[in-house]
């Protein structure tokens, strides 16, 4: 029986990304089988100090001679040009994730080993693998913590319009095992705030993707940041963020900002065009290149409505 590694972004390590890597390698471990988390990029700002202190474990890369006998899961992308170069797409045994765009490549090559939903978060799908798979008793704290903080992530506190019914069912299951303390919610998001405020460019640097759409024949970059107040944030560094993603070379950009206090999303962009898409499509109203919704969005949801136009 060959090895797995579990794995995810090269581009991004955020809380969702992390949480399923970690949980679904225990997972496969508790079904008998030798599997290691493999995390190529340091956790994001959405991985808080505190989350980092906890009992988890997982290497870079693997070793030239764990890869020959090595398959591989994908957990959060289903985007080949995220995939870390040690992973050969013919060894993909599986992949969990609940972003658009490569649902009909995966599902024609994996059958119903692509698991691939629109839903708030991809924890989500991770937990709902333990309770088919008979081992949602026997998930240990620490997973059951790193999946009950990529919910609260990913939905912004179930705020943001794709969280569904079943991200909150989830939640609340894994809740009962994961045990935290009053008031852990609203610390987890000003915990990232004052990391934020800390380090802003790394910040920033730490969750920009540059997505391709084919059907618009052009590439966006897009930069994320969810505060529990944003609007701030993009006021005070707009400079700073325009320098970061202009060092991208590519003028398609936006920074998106939702403010989970608020229920409002700010967002940064020079570009008429993308400007244009956001205002007719969103509903955003610009003023001195910031726009404002009324709504949480989340990239994904842009991502989704772009592959469309």
């Amino acid at each position: 029986m060959n090895k797995i590694g579990v794995t995810q972004a090269i581009y991004t390590s955020d809380m969702d990304s992390l949480a399923c890597n970690i949980a679904y390698t225990e997972l496969l471990n508790l079904e008998g089988k030798n599997a290691t988390a493999y995390v190529p990029k340091d956790p994001a700002h959405t991985v808080t100090k505190e989350i980092k202190s906890w009992d988890f474990k997982y290497e870079t890369e693997p070793s030239k001679e764990n890869l020959q006998d090595l398959d591989f899961v994908l957990v959060d992308t289903t985007d080949p040009h995220t995939f870390p170069k040690f992973v050969k797409e013919e060894k993909i045994i599986e992949i969990y994730d609940h972003h658009v765009g490569y649902e009909d490549y995966w599902i024609k090559k994996l059958g119903d080993r692509a698991k691939i939903e629109t839903i708030g978060s991809c924890a989500t799908l991770i937990w709902e693998e333990f309770k088919k798979r008979g081992f949602g008793e026997k998930i240990s704290q620490t997973s059951a913590k790193m999946l009950y903080a990529a919910i609260i992530s990913n939905t912004l506190n179930f705020k943001a319009s794709i969280t569904s019914h079943r991200d909150v069912e989830a939640f609340q299951e894994i809740s009962i095992i994961a045990d935290m303390p009053k008031g852990w919610v609203e610390k987890y998001f000003i915990d990232q705030e004052e990391y934020i405020y800390q380090n802003p460019r790394q910040a920033i640097l730490d969750d920009i993707k540059i997505i391709e759409f084919p059907n618009m024949g052009t590439k966006f970059t897009i930069g994320q940041i969810e505060l529990w107040e944003s609007k701030k944030f993009v006021n005070d560094y707009k400079p700073l963020i325009k320098e970061v993603l202009d060092n991208f070379d590519h003028k398609k950009w936006f920074f998106n900002a939702p403010c989970i206090s608020m229920g409002k999303t700010y967002v940064l962009t020079e570009n008429e065009e993308i400007r244009n898409i956001l205002e007719n499509n969103f509903g955003f109203i610009f003023k001195n290149e910031i726009g404002e919704s009324d709504k949480l969005i989340e990239r994904k949801e842009f991502v989704k409505v772009f592959l469309e136009l």
